[in-house]
């Protein structure tokens, strides 16, 4: 798979390990349409590549993003009526690249995270916060509605009444207090917190992650029956599938897994 061909972002992919960095340091990682149109294409490209087993998202200087880039060319097409088809495939989009992504995604978050940057975030399934890592919505500042998707996320990680006072006062909320609400778990050194973890799941039951995702993601669209109907279904599989049968043959050999 190729990965070399990416402008705004640094990506390789080693040990599992699929690797992406937000590379416009000059701009605090302030996103373009290039940019979103860049992290949907690596999230697919990472679905697709079965070298791939974790998805880790770092960030070059002093921000994670500041969100939409407001001297980026295209933003003025964007913000004319009707240009729902090219909101839906960039600041939008970059909502749901991560979740689409069928494998564990993690972030390490450090500096500011603001606005449609705030919303990529929130989308990971984890997220590594350092001292330095402060959020802001933005958007009621700026007499505008969220964007990047994180009218859907923000309430799942804090709830929706911690969302709506986020939302309508655009405060900032520092390291200490992301953490203690659910946004992030707060580290001396994130990067190497994400690493770690990345390599810890990149040798991890590869179905066994599939699944816990589809299952967590889906859950808050269907009924409770609906969704044990759905747990039940993913354990019948998960139990004669590759994962179990090593995870079953490594404890009775007395040695650690090897999942494929």
């Amino acid at each position: 798979m190729q990965y070399d061909d990416f402008e705004d972002l640094i990506v390789s992919v080693e040990g599992g390990i699929g690797h992406f960095r937000l590379n416009r340091p000059q701009k605090m990682n302030a996103l373009t349409s290039t940019t979103y149109r860049e992290v949907v294409e690596v999230g697919r490209r990472f679905q697709a590549d079965r070298d791939v087993r974790v998805v880790l998202c770092t960030h070059e200087g002093r921000g994670f993003s500041a969100g939409a880039d407001i001297n980026d060319p295209s933003r003025e097409e964007r913000n004319q009526p009707g240009a729902m088809k090219q909101n839906r495939e960039s600041v939008y989009a970059i909502g749901e690249a991560m979740p689409l992504v069928e494998k564990p995604t993690i972030a390490s978050i450090n500096g500011a995270c603001a606005g449609a940057g705030f919303g990529f975030a929130a989308s990971f399934d984890i997220r590594f916060l350092g001292p330095g890592a402060r959020f802001l919505t933005a958007f009621a500042k700026r007499g505008v509605g969220p964007d990047g998707g994180l009218s859907y996320h923000l309430p799942r990680l804090v709830g929706h009444s911690r969302a709506l006072e986020l939302f309508y006062t655009s405060r900032e909320v520092g390291a200490e207090e992301a953490d203690r609400i659910g946004l992030g778990t707060l580290v001396e050194d994130p990067d190497a917190a994400a690493w770690e973890l990345a390599r810890e799941l990149a040798v991890g039951p590869r179905t066994t992650f599939e699944w816990s995702k589809r299952l967590v993601y889906r859950a808050s669209r269907m009924s409770l029956s609906e969704h044990l109907d759905l747990e039940s279904a993913a354990q019948q599989t998960n139990r004669v599938g590759p994962d179990a049968q090593e995870a079953g043959a490594a404890t009775r050999e007395g040695r650690p897994p090897r999942f494929a």
